[in-house]
């Protein structure tokens, strides 16, 4: 569900009586009105101005405190809705609905909307309609749809949301092909421009404008299709090709030259460094509730408190080719030397050198035509 001007809505007025309601005392309440109050703005064409006009409402964007205030702005939301589970982040709201009756989905849904567009007009927000989407994933026998305010939505076959495209599948084969193409069109720069830079140069810039196309959210897709994780080992491949000016080594040779893993295997170290976080109570968010509750000693009292119940699952596609799954499966692997180091900086050191040999994962298994995977 998208918001139109979502941080320029904010009444000054209610969002003062809602950090009261919270429990900020007058003068802090008096610091914060002043912080939002007695802000102007104009209108610039070519050389034409406007007269200057005071904002009665919103908070100021690209500062620490704007977010947070629209936050707490939008916080009572949630207290609102119990039909449906709901995920928001800022100005971007999903309604989320899981049952094996698809009717009741959208029944659902469509009451949650009505609730949460009713919100929104009583804390003078308005909801763009027209870029709201319905993903919907799982069995069905025709194209779906359902009704938010006075408007249709269909469904679609992918969706952007928080900058990751995904489709009704919940694959994320599509999102890796766009971060390809990004990741080859900053190559072809460095390609351009190899000849004038230093080796020193050239891998700054590889660091820098390549592989950090591959930082967002790799947790997310990192279970994605043996094609697409062809696309990228070579695409990787060009680049090192690229930096070190060499037309003769394999990949293998190529990585180990610089250093470095392929991307699948950073995305393994990333797991072993969440597992870590979540089992020393570092770990915040989404991946703490997805699987704080393996800790073996959240369910039986084990002397073996340090290690992590591993889910039963039936096949790659029904369990296996998850975080709650493979995160247990990769914590295992690790050596005890590893498993046993007391500080987060020292196991992350530690790890982004370490190789995940013989890993578990569908990726890694080697494949054999009419024979299957080994």
């Amino acid at each position: 569900m998208d918001l139109s001007k979502a941080f320029d809505t904010i009444n000054h007025e209610l969002l003062i009586s809602k950090l009261h309601a919270y429990g900020f005392d007058k003068s802090s309440l008096h610091l914060i009105l002043s912080y939002l109050q007695d802000r102007k703005q104009r209108v610039k064409i070519n050389t034409t101005f406007s007269p200057w006009v005071e904002l009665g409402c919103g908070v100021p964007q690209g500062s620490v405190l704007g977010p947070m205030l629209f936050n707490i702005y939008l916080n009572d939301l949630f207290l609102f809705l119990s039909a449906t589970d709901i995920c928001n982040f800022a100005d971007d709201t999903t309604l989320f609905e899981c049952n094996e009756n698809i009717e009741k989905v959208i029944q659902k849904l469509e009451s949650s909307s009505e609730l949460v567009i009713i919100w929104f007009e009583n804390n003078f927000m308005k909801m763009n309609t027209e870029k709201c989407h319905l993903l919907v994933s799982g069995q069905k026998h025709e194209h779906l749809y359902t009704k938010v305010g006075e408007n249709i939505i269909w469904e679609k076959n992918e969706v952007k949301l928080l900058g990751l495209t995904i489709d009704n599948d919940l694959k994320c084969d599509t999102h890796i092909s766009k971060i390809c193409s990004k990741a080859n069109q900053k190559l072809s720069i460095l390609t351009r421009m190899k000849t004038f830079l230093s080796l020193k140069q050239r891998r700054i810039i590889f660091k820098s404008f390549f592989e950090s196309q591959f930082k967002y959210c790799p947790l997310i897709w990192m279970f994605c299709s043996r094609t697409a994780n062809g696309k990228i080992n070579k695409l990787h491949e060009r680049a090192l090709r690229i930096v070190y000016d060499d037309l003769e080594s394999s990949f293998e040779e190529l990585l180990e030259k610089d250093n470095s893993f392929n991307i699948h295997h950073q995305n393994v170290q990333r797991v072993a460094l969440e597992m870590y976080k979540i089992l020393h109570g570092l770990s915040e968010g989404s991946f703490n509730e997805i699987l704080n509750d393996l800790k073996k000693n959240n369910h039986y009292n084990l002397r073996s408190a340090s290690e992590f119940l591993v889910p039963s699952v039936n096949s790659e596609y029904k369990g296996k080719n998850s975080l709650r799954y493979f995160g247990p499966i990769i914590w295992y692997s690790l050596n005890s030397d590893i498993k046993n180091i007391d500080t987060l900086s020292k196991f992350e050191e530690k790890i982004r050198k370490w190789k995940p040999d013989n890993c578990p994962c569908r990726l890694c298994k080697e494949f054999i035509t009419c024979v299957g995977f080994l």
